[in-house]
C-alpha cells in the first residue's frame, strides 16, 4: 500500500469568536489550516466526488434489494451535483472507479486495485492542490455506498449490523429493503470478523472507500481544509485518521444524514454538521450547501 505522509497537527491560531457563533469556529478553523492569525476569503474551492458501482446494489438471488434506488436516480444526484456546483460557483470534478463486488459473499476488490484506487485518490489531491485549490469538497455517489458504510465502520467499531444500521425505514425504503441490508451488513462483516486494517477495505469495502481515503489524507497531508459529506467519506476519514493520526482536526462536516454510521462516524472524528439537511441521497449536496457558510465565516473573520 501507499504510504501517507504524515499529517501536521492542526491548532487553532486564535480563538473563535464568541460573537459569530459556530460561524466563529469555523473562521478559527480556516485561520489555523491558512497558518494564519485570521481567515483570509476561501479564493479556490474545489469538488472531488468519487463515483462507484457496489455489488449489493444488484438484487439478490431471491429478488431482495437494499434500497430503492436504480441507475437513473445515481444519474439524477450527477446533475443534481452539477448543478449544485454551479450555484455555489465551485469546480467540480467526479472521478470514475471500478466496480464493486457483492461484499456480502466476494472481496469487494484484489489487492492491487484497492492499492491502484488509494494512489488514485491520492494523486487527486495533488492534482488539486498544485493547482491553487485552497478548500477541498469530498463526497461519493454510488448506490449501496451507505451500506458499504455501515458494514465496514461497523466492523472497526464493534457495532452490531442492527445498530449500524438503526430500524429507518421510509423514504423508499420497505421492511423487506431494511431486511436485506441487515442481511448484506451482517454477511460481511462475519466475513471480516479476522481481518484488520486494509484488508478490512479490501474485503468488505469498495474502490470509491479506498481512493475517498487516499484523497482526505494526502489533502490533509498537503495542509489543505477538507469537508467532508456522507457516511462513506466520513468513514474514510475515520480510516484515514487511524492510519494518518492528525487528519481529522483538517475536516468539517457538511450536513447531516440519517444514517446511523454517519453519525457514529462523524462522533468518533469529533465533529458536527454545518447543516441539518437530513440527507437520504446525493450526500455531496450537504457539503456543497454549506460552502456559502464557510465563505460567510470567512469574510467575518
Amino acid at each position: 500500500m501507499p504510504e501517507f505522509t504524515a499529517v501536521p497537527q492542526l491548532h487553532p491560531a486564535a480563538p473563535a469568536n464568541e460573537e459569530f457563533g459556530r460561524l466563529g469556529d469555523i473562521a478559527a478553523w480556516l485561520a489555523a489550516a491558512q497558518d494564519a492569525e485570521h481567515a483570509a476569503p476561501v479564493a479556490r474551492a474545489r469538488a472531488i466526488v468519487f463515483a462507484g458501482a457496489h455489488g449489493i446494489a444488484q438484487p439478490s438471488t431471491d429478488g431482495a434489494a437494499i434500497g430503492p434506488y436504480d441507475e437513473e436516480d445515481q444519474a439524477r444526484w450527477k446533475d443534481n451535483l452539477t448543478t449544485a456546483a454551479q450555484r455555489a460557483e465551485v469546480g467540480l470534478d467526479i472521478i470514475d472507479c471500478s466496480p464493486s463486488a457483492a461484499i456480502d459473499s466476494s472481496p469487494a476488490m484484489s489487492p492491487e486495485d484497492l492499492e491502484h484506487h488509494v494512489t488514485l485518490g491520492m494523486q487527486a489531491a495533488d492534482r488539486e492542490v498544485d493547482s491553487g485549490a485552497d478548500l477541498l469538497i469530498t463526497s461519493d455517489v454510488g448506490i449501496g455506498s451507505e451500506t458499504v458504510a455501515a458494514a465496514v465502520l461497523g466492523r472497526i467499531t464493534y457495532t452490531e449490523p442492527v445498530a449500524i444500521l438503526g430500524t429507518r425505514t421510509g423514504g423508499g425504503v420497505t421492511d423487506d429493503m431494511w431486511k436485506a441490508r441487515v442481511s448484506v451488513v451482517r454477511d460481511a462483516m462475519f466475513r471480516a470478523r479476522n481481518l484488520e486494517g486494509w484488508e478490512v477495505v479490501q474485503t468488505i469495502g469498495s474502490p470509491s472507500l479506498a481512493a475517498l481515503i487516499g484523497f482526505i489524507a494526502q489533502a490533509t497531508a498537503r495542509r489543505t481544509p477538507v469537508l467532508i459529506d456522507g457516511p462513506l467519506a466520513a468513514t474514510a476519514a475515520v480510516l484515514a485518521e487511524r492510519s494518518a493520526p492528525g487528519v481529522k482536526g483538517w475536516l468539517r462536516a457538511g450536513s447531516s444524514s440519517p444514517e446511523p454510521a454517519y453519525a457514529l462516524a462523524l462522533k468518533e472524528l469529533g465533529l458536527t454538521p454545518l447543516l441539518e439537511l437530513d440527507l437520504r441521497a446525493g450526500h455531496p449536496l450537504g457539503a456543497l450547501a454549506a460552502l456559502p457558510l464557510v465563505r460567510l465565516a470567512a469574510e467575518l473573520a
